[in-house]
């Protein structure tokens, strides 16, 4: 028997060892995506270049494989010009949707576990113990 049969099978869902910095892509693209909304600039150049960061950090399927955005793509497609502009209201529709996913998936609005405080720090953090 070989040394390699004698390890263990590795897991890469979770033990490639390698770090992935998509979540600062996420954050800078959604809040250019606000700021350009604020502004009154509606490019689809910044919705696309946002899709692509978030379906990086979507676990398990691609961003265009949700069914909310597939339902908001049918009522309201992109154009397939990257310079076209789209009104307020479909890019704001985006934005909403793309909030959803982000919220469904656990990017938003959820407390990571390694976060949280256990109960006996937490304890020790109100003096009673």
């Amino acid at each position: 028997m070989t040394v390699e049969n004698k390890l263990p099978k590795q897991d890469y869902q979770t033990q490639t060892g390698l770090f992935k910095d998509t979540v600062t892509d996420l954050n800078n693209g959604y809040r250019a995506l606000l700021i350009a909304f604020s502004g009154g600039d509606y490019c689809v150049s910044y919705l696309r270049t946002f899709e692509f960061a978030l379906s990086l950090n979507c676990p398990d399927r691609m961003l265009w494989n949700f069914e909310k955005y597939q339902e908001l793509n049918a009522m309201l497609p992109l154009p397939d010009d990257m310079d076209a502009r789209v009104t307020a209201k479909t890019y704001m529709a985006y934005i909403m949707v793309y909030e959803q996913i982000m919220r469904e998936v656990g990017l938003v609005d959820k407390i990571m576990k390694q976060d949280t405080v256990s109960d006996d720090l937490e304890l020790v953090l109100l003096g009673g113990i």
